[in-house]
């Protein structure tokens, strides 16, 4: 599943890209769940590497501890009818189950929820049991139905056969089995049967044993109206029309074995394109709803590409006969990975010559992420949810990884420095922060780690493992990984141990302190230029500032990757295995400079001595360091910065520095810091306000001034994305030039749709720009747009920017307006984080107005998203993550304590964090700040 993060170090988010915040021999499935041998970590001393390993807990501990079904019975086999009704949202149903009897037991448990058994029958064998339906008892609080066998005890290699008729429900969320509206072919209103089961919701559809490890063959037969195009995980194996009611059944072939999230379908009146990997001779399909098809050529060819690609870098043949991407208009995420039908939301698919380059970047990221979980997350399922980050922490690498080879002029890994990777290093630097590998006990637990510790940080370590063994002797530990345990579930001990096998290196060793133990380490450096020596120490990095003894008691295996101004851009490799360690400079005594964590591939901050620092921002002025380590030094420099490691000044007084560097990850880094300070600053100081913004303009606008409005022909593709982010920051600052231009083009483009007078990339910055400057008729003149986005031939992701302008208005009213109208059918209940994230940043004012209404209408943001959607867990986090003060920690700290908070019980405690680590750096630094600007009140324009 696909995972846009929610959170970040300021939280500020960069306003063009806020409309797509919308990768030996296996046993069998019994034995996995009856024999867990992950070991736990205790660490026996505060400077002790590797840290002392001790037995976990025994399986029947382990099983009683967490909220699983009991391993009595295993499924074996899934034969599923499905007649929905659209139009009563009644699924009549039937299921014949054949299991396996693992341990003797009167009892079967599996699982169910809002489905009504009507009947159910019990055979041993080929003999007839008797019917079980007097002893059905529904648990609600656990999702399970449980009936009691009294004719006869079941014994350990049974095969039994359950027949199970009932009804269940098309659901009013995005979970399930739902609707998802689409205009058919005749232009009218319609809606297409989708399904989501990631985590949690097959049991919403058909009684079954819901649990990864529990994988089973599936056969499927769906009664739909004629006129729609049925499709499930395997390809149709024939299709028999009812007499008299304009309806058929599709039946489909029987599946490999699987887990019960994996299943899926989707049936509507649908188009497709197609094309053939040649590598493995499997035909590709995407389905879009009815004249869409044109805009998912893009799409099918990435697919095919990067479907060749995998099946080589994995060396297994893709394991299915056929593969279908479907663009959902209605997807609560961006991308599921469902074996053989993928489905992604519609901006992920529709890429047409109107797409920015930044969202079809994200296009073939996602596909590839998602397509890479065939074999890693599909082919191999983790056993439980607590090693979620095998699927999506592998995915997000591989993602980044394929996009990176098929089309290397992006630079993908440097995005993924400013973005993901800090994304994962600012979660995990909260105390309410989680391990990797995170105790789920049952399906309360699940949804909330789909977030940036699991995607990113997962993605980060795995980065910075494959870095150190090296890529290709990575790889052929996965390999061996895959073959081990395909068509079965895997831990991430299974992964160490195939990697240890093909390496030879203690990989289990080096890395359970980094998926077990939450955290990550800032390496400190005190120099000794003149004797050419590093002294190292390791200490826990947090937010809000230095650990207790009781947080600092991990040592981490910390790769250094050095390089200097004598290694000529060689990279010298030494790893830090103690609290404190002395290592010699990479050419001694004579460097000018030396930096830490190489190529930015270790998950760990350096904090410099002022005499190290100030050496680098001489290389960084120079041009002898490489972008990318560039951005780390950055990076690491705002963290330690908010977090009070070093003076908000210090960072202030190297941006000229870093500015020097004309590359757009480094320009996007001090934008989103100067708007999260200015976030900070601004419910304190209005004169601060000001002085920020000068700084930005200062910067900005010469910026947006040199690089103009027009791509050139010989630009590359991140010169085109530092214009694209050089303009909204300008208008941003106030630069009355660019916001001039920007409201006239967007006059001129809505007056004559058919000549649009500005480049696609600036299209979601011109609405914004129109919407907050100019006068208040734009305000509906964009809501226009996003109705009639035909008129303007407005690709998706610009009719998402459309509705995201809408918020960006600095009148209150306008901005109620705004989020009432994001509570109508206007508004998919998916887009509503969309204006909520470009209101909360596009003004210092908006938040709080976004916050009174969000108190005064929870009861219909709940109703509308669901109380246990992960949506409104993302929700509330945008709602809340921008605040600095501490009484307004208090305040939503309060207003929270009464309700229920099981969608977001993570979220809500550190984005209260969030806010009082904002609200200490305002209290330490604030003076810092105010005498910084005053003593540059000479030499910056724009300042007061």
């Amino acid at each position: 599943m696909a995972l846009k993060p929610d959170v970040s170090a300021l939280s500020a988010k960069a306003s063009n890209n806020a409309a797509e915040n919308d990768a030996a021999g296996s046993s069998t499935e019994s034995e996995n769940r009856e024999h867990k041998s992950d070991t736990a970590i205790t660490v026996s001393a505060k400077d002790a590497w590797p840290p002392s390993v001790s037995t976990s807990k025994s399986a029947a501990d382990e099983q009683s501890a967490l909220d699983l079904l009991p391993t009595w019975i295993t499924p074996v086999h899934y034969d599923i009818y499905l007649r929905p009704e659209i139009d009563t949202g009644i699924v009549s149903g039937s299921v014949c189950i054949d299991a396996e009897v693992t341990h003797s037991t009167s009892t079967i448990v599996m699982h169910a929820k809002d489905v009504d058994i009507e009947g159910i029958r019990l055979y041993v064998g080929d003999k007839f049991i008797g019917d079980l339906h007097d002893t059905i008892n529904y648990d609600s609080a656990m999702e399970t139905v449980s009936v009691c066998v009294a004719q006869r005890q079941l014994t350990k290699g049974d095969r039994i056969k359950l027949l199970i008729n009932y009804q269940a429900r098309i659901s009013d969320s995005m979970y399930g089995l739902y609707r998802s509206k689409y205009l058919d072919r005749q232009g009218d209103q319609a809606s297409m049967l989708v399904t989501q089961f990631q985590a949690k919701c097959a049991r919403m559809v058909f009684p079954c044993w819901d649990e990864p490890s529990y994988k089973a063959e599936f056969s499927l037969q769906l009664t739909v109206p004629r006129s729609h195009t049925a499709l499930s995980n395997m390809p149709v194996l024939k299709t028999e029309d009812l007499p008299g009611d304009m309806l058929k059944t599709v039946y489909f072939e029987r599946s490999p074995r699987m887990s019960t999230y994996l299943l899926a379908l989707v049936s509507g009146e649908l188009d497709y394109v197609e094309g053939t990997a040649s590598g493995c001779g499997v035909v590709v399909r995407v389905y879009t709803a009815p004249s869409d098809n044109d805009k998912v050529e893009f799409s099918l060819e990435t697919a095919v590409r990067v479907l060749d690609l995998l099946g080589k870098m994995f060396s297994i043949p893709y394991p299915l006969p056929k593969l279908d991407l479907v663009a959902v208009p209605e997807l609560e995420a961006g991308g599921m990975e469902n074996w053989g039908l993928v489905l992604f939301r519609t901006v992920r698919l529709f890429i047409t010559k109107q797409t920015s380059l930044w969202i079809r970047q994200k296009a073939v990221y996602v596909i590839a992420h998602e397509l890479s979980h065939q074999w890693f997350g599909n082919l191999v399922t983790m056993r439980w949810w607590d090693d979620l980050w095998l699927n999506e922490g592998f995915a997000t690498w591989i993602g980044i990884y394929v996009t990176d080879l098929l089309y290397p002029e992006w630079k993908r890994w440097d995005h993924f420095a400013i973005e993901d990777r800090q994304a994962a290093l600012s979660a995990d630097s909260l105390r309410s922060s989680h391990p990797i590998q995170v105790t789920i006990k049952g399906s309360a637990d699940i949804d909330q780690v789909f977030d940036s510790i699991t995607y990113y940080k997962g993605c980060a370590l795995i980065r910075m493992l494959s870095e150190h063994l090296g890529i290709d002797s990575f790889m052929t530990g996965v390999r061996l990984y895959l073959e081990r345990h395909q068509f079965a579930s895997a831990t991430t001990g299974d992964l160490w141990n195939a990697l240890e096998t093909t390496t030879g290196e203690s990989v289990r060793q080096l890395m359970e302190s980094w998926t077990k133990m939450v955290g990550y380490p800032v390496i400190t450096v005190d120099d000794c230029f003149e004797e050419g020596r590093l002294r190292l120490t390791q200490s826990r990095y947090l937010h809000s500032g230095q650990p207790t003894d009781e947080e600092d008691r991990v040592v981490w295996w910390v790769p250094l990757a050095m390089i200097s101004s004598e290694t000529g851009g060689k990279v010298v490799h030494k790893t830090l295995q103690t609290r404190n360690a002395c290592v010699e400079m990479p050419g001694g005594s004579d460097v000018a400079w030396v930096k830490l964590n190489a190529a930015n591939a270790g998950l760990y901050r350096v904090c410099y001595s002022a005499e190290a620092l100030s050496r680098l921002a001489g290389a960084v002025a120079r041009g002898e360091l490489g972008t990318v380590d560039v951005v780390g030094i950055l990076n690491d420099m705002v963290a330690l910065v908010v977090s009070g490691y070093m003076r908000t000044s210090v960072l202030l007084d190297m941006i000229g520095s870093f500015g020097s560097v004309g590359e757009y990850v480094v320009w996007q880094i001090i934008g989103v810091f100067l708007e999260g300070m200015y976030l900070t600053w601004a419910d304190h100081e209005q004169d601060m306000r000001a002085n920020i913004k000068g700084l930005s303009r200062s910067l900005f606008g010469p910026k947006a001034a040199s690089l103009g409005w027009t791509h050139r022909a010989d630009d590359s593709p991140l010169v085109a994305r530092l214009r694209a982010i050089s303009i909204p920051r300008a208008a941003w600052a106030g630069e009355p030039s660019v916001i001039e231009q920007a409201c006239q083009l967007f006059l001129d483009f809505y007056n004559n749709p058919d000549a649009k007078p500005f480049q696609h990339d600036f299209t979601a910055s011109v609405f914004e720009i129109a919407v907050r400057n100019g006068p208040p008729e734009n305000h509906s003149r964009v809501r226009e747009m996003y109705e009639n986005s035909q008129r303007w031939r407005l690709s998706e992701d610009h009719r998402m920017a459309a509705l995201g302008a809408m918020s960006c208005s600095r009148d209150k009213q306008a901005m109620w307006d705004t989020l009432e109208y994001a509570m109508t059918d206007k508004v998919l209940p998916q887009d509503l984080n969309i204006v909520i994230g470009f209101m909360v940043t596009s003004d210092h004012r908006s938040k709080h107005v976004l916050w009174k209404w969000f108190c005064e209408n929870y009861q219909r943001v709940v109703n509308r998203l669901g109380e246990c959607s992960a949506l409104l867990g993302h929700v509330v986090g945008t709602v809340i993550n921008d605040f600095a003060t501490k009484e307004m920690a208090q305040a939503v700290e309060s207003w929270f304590a009464d309700k229920r908070t099981m969608a977001f019980d993570r979220t809500l405690p550190q984005s209260l964090e969030f806010i009082r680590v904002r609200a200490a750096w305002y209290a330490r630094d604030c003076d810092d700040v105010r005498r910084w600007f005053k003593d540059k009140r000479n030499d910056v324009a724009g300042l007061e």
